[in-house]
Parts: structure tokens; sequence; C-alpha cells
């Protein structure tokens, strides 16, 4: 996850931006597209909240949100490392969503990551016991 916070994705082609507060996906846990929810671990997991996406170490604020296509976001974050004190590094990444539930993140570097929404309750216990009713509301 922190590699998302490489570089700059490539811009919408041709498609005039427009801003949007959120991203239109539903806010929860998201778990690797490969990676079964009941399995789901630190390492596939991330949350997405209202201002931004983030894992067990790092997390992506969302800056700026523009809609770049019908189904394509172009977001300005700001992502660093949750256990280290240096700023955090601002970049482009662009989203593809599939409908409500699931996306695919890209940046300049070509690192691509794919999830899907999983419900808290068909998560492994660890993440079933978390109340994350504040910050993703």
């Amino acid at each position: 996850m922190a590699s998302l916070a490489v570089g700059l994705a490539a811009c919408g082609q041709g498609v005039a931006a427009d801003a949007t507060a959120t991203l239109p996906l539903k806010r929860g846990y998201y778990v690797a597209s490969d990676t079964p929810c009941g399995q789901a671990s630190n390492a596939t997991t991330v949350l997405l909240r209202r201002d931004g996406i983030g894992g067990a170490r790092d997390f992506c604020e969302f800056r700026k949100i523009e809609r770049a296509g019908p189904n394509t976001y172009r977001v300005t974050e700001a992502c660093g490392d949750l256990q280290d004190q240096a700023p955090p590094e601002v970049g482009v990444t662009t989203y593809t969503l599939s409908g409500d539930t699931a996306f695919t993140s890209r940046n300049a570097s070509g690192w691509e990551h794919s999830a899907r929404y999983c419900a808290q309750s068909s998560m492994p216990a660890d993440w079933r016991a978390n109340d994350i009713s504040d910050i993703i509301g």
C-alpha cells in the first residue's frame, strides 16, 4: 500500500474532469481481489473512509477527487507511513471502479492494486471486533 504514494498516475484521455467530494464506493473494508474475505490479513486489507484509504501501516488522505470518465477518478492523495514522522508524499492515483464495491488503483510507476468490499461480518475475528462506525460514517 505504501507504493500508492509513489509518483503521478496517468491523466484521463481527453475527458474533462469534474470535481467530486468522495469516491462513490461503499465505505469499509476492502480486501485484495484474490483473497477471500474470511482470509484477509493486514497485508491484503485496506479501510476506505470518506477522507482517505489506508492499511495497517499507512494512510492516504484524499486531497482532491476528479471524475475523469464514467467509472474513472483521478485522486490527489497525501500518503504517509503511520509509524514514521516524515511528511506525507503527495501524488495522483487513478481509481477505476467496478460498481460501488470494487476498484483498481494505479499510479505512474505502474503499481496496481485491485480490491473489493468485504462486509465486516465476513472478515476474520480481529476485524469483526473493531468499531469502525465513527471513521466510515
